[in-house]
């Protein structure tokens, strides 16, 4: 089976595939960090030579080429689901869990993660949390697909537990 973390950036989609994959002995991918080493620059680099037009083509290709494999879970990007038929391919081929996070929840854990983040490099701290919470809008009807919505602040090992004995 393959499992599929989507949601906003900062909701914690790294550390819980991270965690779920060492506890129940599946393979891990973080789809950004595929593209980076299949490219050779890191996302930040990938924009700026190439824009976000540019990089959401990578994403694609490399989430196809991932989509050939089974038995693994995967940390999509924030926006993974917003393009082309990512969300649909993810659906067809596995199980899809967007984790839900506040405004207020994001904010906080993304203001010092700014540098490494993109979209968030231009955007002052005051301001960050409307342009979250419009970017979460413009997303939310891609997130809702997914076929488990998980709050963040409830999260632990069981709720994915759950899941893989429902689907595993």
């Amino acid at each position: 089976m393959r499992y599929f973390l989507v949601g906003f950036m900062g909701s914690g989609k790294s550390y819980w595939n991270k965690r779920w994959s060492e506890a129940f002995q599946l393979k891990s991918f973080d789809l950004d960090e595929e593209i980076e080493k299949q490219h050779g620059k890191s996302i930040t680099q990938i924009f700026q030579d190439h824009g976000e037009e540019g990089f959401r083509k990578m994403e694609r290709d490399v989430l196809r080429q991932l989509l050939k494999q089974d038995h693994f879970i995967l940390s999509c990007g924030g926006g993974t689901p917003c393009f082309f038929d990512n969300m649909k391919r993810m659906n067809e081929a596995g199980v899809t869990i967007y984790l839900d996070s506040t405004v207020e929840e994001l904010t906080m854990r993304l203001i010092p993660e700014k540098t490494h983040r993109p979209l968030l490099q231009q955007i002052a701290d005051d301001d960050l949390s409307s342009f979250i919470a419009g970017r979460l809008q413009q997303r939310l009807p891609f997130y809702k697909k997914a076929v488990y919505h998980l709050r963040v602040q409830f999260l632990d090992n069981s709720n994915f537990e759950r899941i893989i004995k429902r689907h595993g």
